[in-house]
């Protein structure tokens, strides 16, 4: 095991399949995964964009990650061949957010993928509590969304959706369907909204939540959950929240956005921001849902590429008509 093939990004819509060293051994602390699945999220197309401020060049890419043991660490928490997910988020320990357990937006937080080399790559050594063991019989195509399930699970920690709640979700990218799924599993009369048609049709499977364009939106929602990430559903948020209702920020926009404070205040609207997750706990919720709900679940990956076409995995993930969007890291290494 002396090479690795990784996808490397040097700059802004530069990217490369390269061959790197690999270490004889895992560093103390670490374990050895091979990767077999790589989903592509936002923030992987952000750093291909160049838009993500913080973002290290060159950096190798990919943070939702699945793959299996091949090297044990040296406490033998981990044995050979068994099945990981990686929760790519390293936090510092010692800043003061850290200090009251609130890792996920600790200070001085770096990220697989970002600003540290990520897992979109043959082999990569991970911290050994930055794994969670997968069920050997779970596919490993929906045990590659449990990253990105954390996020959704730990932002409905802060509401309790209870059957016959209604849900607005604003968004049918995959944090928006995932959250559309979540809320109809917790029992709730979803509303699911884009303007991107091809993004509705593939709502058309969850005949339980009813997907549309914006008009479809009625005028009051217990929760309303935000995941587009753009001022105008941001603020439609607010438009729709029924008083004493709750708006669930999962989307991300560095534009400006102007807020209905007036409603805020008289009207008792909670707002609550969510970033990330915690590890291990929204980890293990969300393999919860996946493992007894595989069904629903299975329809967010639209696409799998072999790595060797991991620029028409790129192109699709940035149409923005597909769900999830899988590279095979067993396939194409060729």
């Amino acid at each position: 095991m002396t090479a690795s093939q990784s996808l490397i990004i040097s700059g802004p819509y530069t990217f490369n399949r390269e061959s790197a060293a690999v270490k004889p051994k895992a560093a103390e602390g670490h374990t050895r995964v091979k990767t077999e699945y790589g989903g592509i999220c936002g923030s992987d197309l952000s750093v291909y964009k160049g838009k993500l401020a913080h973002a290290n060049y060159p950096v190798v890419m990919g943070h939702e990650l699945y793959g299996t043991v091949v090297e044990p660490d040296d406490k033998g928490l981990f044995t050979e061949g068994q099945k990981v997910v990686v929760q790519p988020n390293l936090s510092c320990g010692e800043c003061d957010l850290c200090q009251k357990g609130k890792r996920n937006i600790c200070r001085n937080k770096q990220t697989l993928g970002v600003t540290k080399d990520g897992g979109f790559t043959s082999f990569i050594d991970v911290p050994v509590t930055n794994l969670l063991t997968i069920p050997e019989e779970m596919d490993g195509k929906l045990a590659v969304l449990i990253e990105p399930l954390a996020v959704v699970v730990h932002a409905f920690q802060n509401v309790t959706v209870e059957k016959g709640d209604t849900v607005a979700v604003l968004g049918c990218g995959t944090e928006g369907m995932l959250s559309s799924i979540l809320a109809n599993l917790l029992g709730a009369d979803v509303t699911a909204v884009d303007i991107n048609q091809e993004k509705l049709k593939r709502m058309d499977v969850h005949e339980d939540i009813k997907a549309g364009l914006p008009e479809i939106l009625e005028e009051e929602y217990d929760h309303v959950v935000e995941a587009a990430g753009v001022p105008k559903t941001i603020e439609q948020s607010f438009e729709v929240v029924k008083p004493g209702g709750n708006i669930l920020a999962v989307g991300i926009t560095s534009e400006p956005v102007n807020i209905d404070a007036n409603k805020l205040v008289r009207s008792e609207v909670s707002v609550f921001g969510s970033i990330i997750y915690d590890f291990p706990s929204d980890f293990e919720r969300a393999l919860h849902f996946l493992k007894h709900n595989p069904e629903p679940f299975s329809h967010v990956v639209s696409n799998i590429y072999p790595f060797a076409d991991y620029e028409k995995a790129f192109e699709m993930a940035l149409s923005g008509i597909a769900g999830k969007v899988l590279i095979d890291f067993k396939e194409g290494l060729s």
